[in-house]
């Protein structure tokens, strides 16, 4: 049987998450295809819930739990007339609601392992 062919456009998060995951299934030729040149660094932050942290888990063969901060409360908050609405909350004792990471820490992680499956 011949392999499958996939072709993912991006590098970022979900593009290199998406490639390892695919690689991992064997059976499958997964190219990633990525801008050369990328000066710019990516302050951002991601915040993924339980279950996304878990696929992460997996799909990376143990995270570095140090880069992802765990939360059991989360507060969305609009802005009125200079004044800040709090319009949802969830609270939890028992387990973490989402984790949050820097992109910029995380994409390097992913793309070392990207490059070791070739």
């Amino acid at each position: 049987m011949k392999k499958q062919k996939i072709c993912i456009v991006g590098d970022g998060l979900s593009g290199l998450m998406a490639t390892l995951a695919l690689n991992k299934l064997g059976g499958l030729e997964v190219y990633l295809i990525s801008k050369k040149n990328k000066h710019s660094k990516d302050k951002r932050t991601t915040a993924i819930s339980a279950s996304n942290y878990e696929f992460f888990n997996k799909v990376l063969d143990k995270i570095d739990k140090k880069l992802f901060w765990p939360s059991k409360n989360i507060d969305l908050f609009y802005e009125i007339k200079d004044e800040n609405m709090n319009f949802l909350n969830f609270n939890e004792d028992r387990k973490n609601l989402m984790y949050v990471f820097e992109n910029d820490k995380n994409k390097k992680i992913l793309n070392k392992k990207k490059k070791k499956k070739k």
